[in-house]
């Protein structure tokens, strides 16, 4: 039990290795919920000097499950709640675990059990009914070990929240064009730099950004052909789908655009200032803007220094989008969206390390039932369509923990945490249902239902690959079982 009067913390409290540098990173937020103010005490001293990846430990208490849950409501950022089972009632805790994975749905937060009254809550129990990741009985849990609990419990979170978000990547590139230069991707750094020169010229944000999408290296004048709206304020919002010949009513304004681009320098006419922003040899862009007041020989020299770092800033901005573009083309199947077979194995890696009987990991290898035969009656493009599809079901139909890859041809991997045996069946075999419902249309009027085979083990290895390998030889025993359907082990 974690005692003021018998923990030596000069034996068992973990020493860090702290940073060098003076200013450490955003610091890692771990929620202690107990009544007891000398748990609460302990557990500050034990990890208030803490520093994991140069980010040092935060610690919020709450005495009891209604504070804790104002708390969780109102912060998001949480990673770790220590969480005491018997507060205001026998169970508090449990019913807050409740709360935290239903009422607030967040699935990130790495939920630590520590109860001094392991009755109330037997372990087997508590594992099975509820959304935990660990459970520490307080009479064991040494300073030693809670340092280990809670680091291991940090690193999966960082996992789970780097898979959300690479997740919430999937979403976007299934819905986006192949286009380098995505509106819904620079739309925000475009309206950024309204505001600044906005800000400069002390007036409201109104204007345009447009963008040259091949420049033409003779100084011509710029065509609807190569021009682009990408970003506009509220008063120009007839224009963001104008095709930059004057047909949205603001001819004047088209035709300042055009002689900024021709002329590659800045032009003034009263309130309005079309500004050119060089951004390399590849492009470049005019940000039209509406002041207050006409712009001075004075304000115009002043501008050409701002705009000189606008455009640093905008070129930057247009490499660091190339570099995003083929750091997801290197991780990403190009067909599907999905994780492809490198990056199951750069996140699925640590997310094995952090497994254990208490925090289980399912692995699972998913094949599309006669394939060949789709291929070879429908056609390849036909094939690729369906693969298609099974990247969409399962994108909506996985957790957001869950890592879906496809691992190549016709065969998806999956790697869920936190899911047990009793458990792994239910979801998997709920894909397969709704996939197996699920019409795809090859024609105006025809469309296909296909079916899949799953083997999917929970049996920890010591490795990624041996339990890739255990999943497969599953597989194979629900292919010889008929096909469309699920074998677990």
């Amino acid at each position: 039990m974690i005692e003021k009067n018998t923990l030596n913390l000069k034996a068992n409290t973990p020493t860090t290795a702290k940073s060098t540098s003076s200013l450490l990173a955003q610091p890692w937020r771990v929620l202690v919920v107990d009544d007891d103010a000398d748990i609460q005490s302990v557990t500050r001293l034990i990890l208030a000097n803490v520093v994991f990846k140069n980010r040092p430990i935060e610690l919020i208490s709450a005495h009891s499950a209604a504070e804790a849950r104002d708390i969780l409501t109102k912060q998001t950022n949480i990673a770790v709640v220590l969480l005491d089972v018997v507060m205001e009632t026998d169970d508090a805790g449990l019913e807050l675990v409740k709360i935290i994975r239903d009422e607030l749905r967040n699935n990130a937060i790495r939920i630590i059990l520590r109860t001094g009254q392991p009755g109330h809550a037997p372990e087997e129990r508590v594992i099975i009914d509820y959304d935990i990741n660990d459970y520490k009985s307080k009479n064991e849990l040494t300073a030693q070990k809670l340092f280990t609990t809670v680091v291991a419990a940090l690193r999966t979170y960082e996992t789970i929240v780097s898979l959300n978000k690479t997740r919430t990547g999937l979403e976007k590139i299934l819905q986006s064009s192949d286009s380098l230069f995505k509106v819904q991707s620079m739309h925000e750094f475009s309206s950024g730099i309204l505001t600044q020169l906005s800000s400069f010229l002390d007036c409201k944000p109104q204007g345009i950004i447009c963008i040259e999408e091949t420049i033409n290296q003779s100084y011509t004048p710029a065509t609807a052909d190569n021009m682009k709206i990408t970003a506009v304020t509220n008063e120009f919002e007839c224009c963001l789908k104008c095709n930059l010949d004057g047909s949205c009513g603001h001819s004047e304004l088209t035709e300042l655009i055009q002689r900024a681009f021709a002329k590659r320098e800045h032009q003034f006419a009263g309130n309005y200032s079309a500004f050119y922003l060089k951004t390399g040899a590849a492009k470049a862009t005019i940000a039209l803007v509406c002041s207050e007041h006409a712009i001075d020989s004075s304000d115009q020299m002043l501008l050409e220094v701002f705009t000189s770092k606008i455009s640093i800033a905008l070129e930057n901005a247009v490499h660091y989008q190339k570099m995003v573009s083929l750091e997801k083309a290197a991780v990403t199947d190009f067909l599907t969206g999905l994780h492809n077979r490198r990056q199951l194995l750069r996140l699925g890696i640590p997310l094995l390390a952090c497994a254990n009987r208490k925090n289980p990991l399912a692995v699972s290898i998913i094949n599309i039932d006669f394939f060949k035969l789709i291929n070879e009656k429908y056609g390849h493009d036909l094939g690729d369509v369906v693969l298609k599809k099974v990247g969409q079901v399962m994108l909506s139909h996985f957790r957001e923990q869950d890592l879906v890859s496809r691992y190549g041809g016709k065969e998806f991997c999956i790697i869920a945490p936190a899911l047990p045996a009793s458990e792994a069946f239910l979801l998997f075999d709920g894909f397969r249902q709704v996939l197996e419902n699920t019409a795809i249309d090859i024609h105006p009027n025809e469309s296909i239902h296909i079916t899949v085979s799953i083997g999917v083990t929970t049996d920890l290895c010591p490795n990624l690959d041996d339990m890739i390998a255990a999943a497969e030889s599953l597989l194979y025993q629900a292919k010889s079982s008929g096909r469309n359907c699920v074998v677990v082990r």
